[in-house]
């Protein structure tokens, strides 16, 4: 008996198979409008990304059940923000989590990252950046390492999530070529 036949005798999801957790069975990247966030899109009904929300866009994440915002954007970017995001998501409700970085993500951050994105089963999570991009090479970093996804499915979906940037891109694909 195949391994898939095994699982599949005993209720479990091919997902299991291949190291993905239930709650991504049949999820895809797909567009979602919320609120004015820019670039948003949402994988299944577990994790949206997003360039960066306003103030009543984190309400409305709140509203769709989102439990933790993962921000990626650097303090500098921040600053200009005009509202304090941290107390506008603690004000809605949501746990708020700040991993800044410019470029390639470092293995620690991608760890950080990664441990928020591993309890999206448990409550959706938010990820975004200034654009979205960032949050691209994180997602495509996450499902190759930690669900792994062959390094090109991973990338489509990186893409799908916001990832733009050519040179980010092969960045990604070296990292994701690494673990695999």
């Amino acid at each position: 008996m195949t391994k898939i036949a095994l699982l599949a005798a005993c209720g479990l999801t091919a997902s299991l198979a291949y190291g993905q957790p239930a709650w991504t069975a049949g999820a895809k990247v797909a567009p979602v409008a919320v609120g004015q966030s820019p670039n948003s899109s949402a994988f299944g009904s577990r994790v949206y990304f997003a360039g960066q929300p306003s103030q009543a866009d984190l309400a409305e994440y709140a509203k769709l059940g989102v439990k933790t915002v993962v921000n990626l954007r650097m303090p500098a970017e921040m600053e200009k923000l005009g509202f304090d995001e941290a107390t506008a998501a603690k004000a809605a409700g949501m746990k708020y989590v700040n991993v800044p970085f410019s470029g390639m993500p470092s293995d620690g951050d991608l760890a950080k990252i990664y441990a928020e994105l591993n309890k999206s089963g448990e409550g959706k999570v938010l990820m975004h950046c200034a654009s979205s991009n960032r949050v691209g090479v994180a997602w495509a970093s996450f499902r190759g390492a930690e669900h792994g996804l062959p390094a090109e499915a991973a990338l489509s979906e990186g893409k799908a999530a916001g990832l733009k940037s050519p040179a980010l891109e092969k960045l990604t694909r070296e990292k994701l070529s690494l673990k695999q």
